[in-house]
């Protein structure tokens, strides 16, 4: 079985442009509260452990860049400023000022290098995965870590650099990546800029259900209590390569976020040594880099993983596509073939019945057979139009393109009626007209078309023996998410074994019957246009009933 490939990311969320997403006035003061308080919680944090290791406001910042632009970047700068205040940096306002361009120097370095040139598909591939891990995250940390180095409580040591240029690589890459992939900014009808969470964690693979990912997770959450991650991390990451390979890009990248909070934020919790196995955060490069290489690993296993299912999927959907054309065209042709024969028989019979008619008046010069036949001529002549007439109906069906529109029914019915009142037996018949939903939206010509057959069909095939009893009721109402139409006639009904035949094309249901046999193939083609559906309930010698379906919305 091919994997079914949901073709979700951010990519998808909207065409609208970062710089064009309306922004409400209360929004900005919001925002810089919820960057300030991220910030606050990573100086809480350090509280506990004296870790510069972890510092969360940079991957959200440079999400709401990604999300709404450049104007963003005074946001940025501002929480970084309040951020120096809260962790009591040293020196006065202008040092202040210039160590707090740090941050949006570097989320403009990601947004230039990466976001810029790479609007419409945000990590939707593997190239674009490479650029964002590139361009997105490595070149803006090692901006940042030339700041890092002039830090005073760094005091120029490149191993306390080195941990923190990792830790951030670590933070960004993992934070921000299902930020951007799961989340994106929409309109709502009053041109608010909110957030669209896709809760459910849509994966590739919809073989895969995600209640095996949470599965997974709480294994992760188990984990924490019996593993200690300095000394045994590489099981997380094999565990999350495995996962990678198993269930593609999005479920790797939510596991790789959790178990980052898992251990790299829990730890930092005070008295989470009581009952975690890990004890505090690590400082050792060795697990730093090394658990850097294997998310960026489990990351691009899953992105080709996934790839290879778009790609499995979309060739599998082109297979279907070009059955489904074979199978037309074997169609098309068969009726090809039977449209010639047919066209060469009822136009040719008409045309060699007038052509004899005629010989016979030469001959016989008759004045009183001349009335008889050129009566037989006319009605020759009006056979050989009618067939033309279905045949160009049967062209247009085919060629014609919705265009819904509000449709009378009451009067469409009472034309298509008037324009029969020269058939045969029409005199006889008593028309009763019930429309408890006398108007829908739908395309006039196609359902013209399919009235003016079915009426058509109730008045030739009437019975002239009832003597006044004929009628044909017309009636529709509303049925769930159709409008129902109804044409009931009691003539002379349909054999149940020609029942699922009289839609095919040229199809006559006896040596009597005088159309084309394209009348109810044309119908139902119509109808199939239209999204829509025909019922038949018949009995032989006591009527017809033809029930269409038409939906509200074509």
């Amino acid at each position: 079985m091919p994997h079914r490939v949901a073709l979700r990311g951010s990519a998808l969320v909207g065409s609208v442009r970062p710089q064009d997403r309306k922004l409400s006035w209360w929004a900005w003061p919001l925002l810089l509260a919820f960057l300030v308080g991220i910030s606050y919680g990573s100086y809480f944090l350090r509280n506990f452990t004296d870790s510069v290791l972890l510092y969360l406001p940079i991957p959200f910042a440079m999400v709401l860049v990604y999300w709404y632009g450049l104007r963003m970047l005074p946001i940025v700068y501002l929480n970084e400023v309040v951020t120096l205040l809260i962790w009591g940096a040293p020196g006065g306002w202008v040092r202040i000022l210039l160590m707090a361009m740090h941050a949006p120097i570097m989320v403009f370095a990601s947004w230039y290098l990466y976001k810029r040139n790479d609007q419409n598909e945000l990590l939707n591939s593997t190239q674009s995965l490479i650029r964002f891990t590139l361009f997105g995250v490595f070149v803006p940390v090692l901006i940042n870590a030339a700041f890092t180095y002039h830090y005073t409580f760094v005091n120029k040591d490149l191993y306390v650099v080195a941990l923190i240029f990792l830790s951030d690589f670590l933070t960004i890459f993992t934070i921000a990546m299902p930020l951007l992939y799961f989340l994106g900014p929409r309109q709502d009808a009053k041109g608010l800029a909110i957030i669209k969470p896709f809760w459910s964690l849509s994966i590739e693979n919809k073989s895969h259900n995600i209640f095996n990912l949470w599965l997974i997770i709480v294994l992760f959450v188990g984990m924490i209590f019996f593993v200690d991650f300095n000394t045994y991390w590489y099981v997380y990451g094999v565990a999350s390569i495995i996962v990678s390979i198993q269930r593609g890009f999005a479920s790797v990248i939510v596991i790789n976020a959790v178990i980052f909070v898992l251990n790299y934020v829990l730890p930092l919790i005070d008295y989470a040594d009581l009952f975690l196995a890990s004890k505090g955060s690590t400082k050792l490069i060795s697990v730093h880099l090394g658990m850097l290489t294997m998310f960026i690993s489990s990351s691009f296993i899953g992105r080709v993983i996934s790839d290879l299912w778009k790609t499995e999927y979309r060739l599998t959907e082109q297979k279907e596509e070009l059955e489904n054309t074979n199978k037309q065209l074997i169609k098309t042709n068969s009726e090809l073939d039977r449209f010639v024969y047919s066209l060469s028989h009822d136009i040719s019979a008409p045309l060699k019945s007038i052509r004899g008619l005629v010989n016979l008046n030469k001959i016989e010069n008759s004045p009183d057979k001349s009335s008889l036949y050129l009566t037989k001529i006319e009605a020759s002549i009006t056979r050989l139009e009618s067939f033309i007439a279905e045949v160009l109906d049967y062209s247009r069906t085919n060629k014609k393109e919705l265009k819904p529109e509000e449709v009378d029914l009451t009067t469409l019915v009472n034309n298509i009626i008037n324009d029969f009142r020269y058939l045969d037996n029409f005199r006889l018949i008593r028309f009763d007209l019930q429309f408890e939903r006398p108007t829908l939206a739908t395309d006039r010509f196609l359902l013209k078309v399919v009235m003016a057959n079915l009426i058509s069909n109730a008045i030739k095939y009437q019975r002239s023996e009832q003597n006044g009893g004929q009628f044909i009721s017309i009636s529709s109402h509303a049925d769930g998410k159709y409008t129902k139409i109804r044409i009931a006639d009691n003539g002379e009904g349909i054999a149940p074994e020609f029942k699922e035949k009289i839609f095919e094309m040229f199809y006559r249901g006896s040596d009597t019957s005088t159309g084309s046999g394209l009348g109810l193939y044309i119908t139902k083609e119509a109808i199939e246009k239209l999204n829509g559906k025909i019922e038949l309930e018949s009995e032989l010698g006591k009527g017809s009933a033809f029930t269409i379906f038409i939906p509200l919305s074509t």
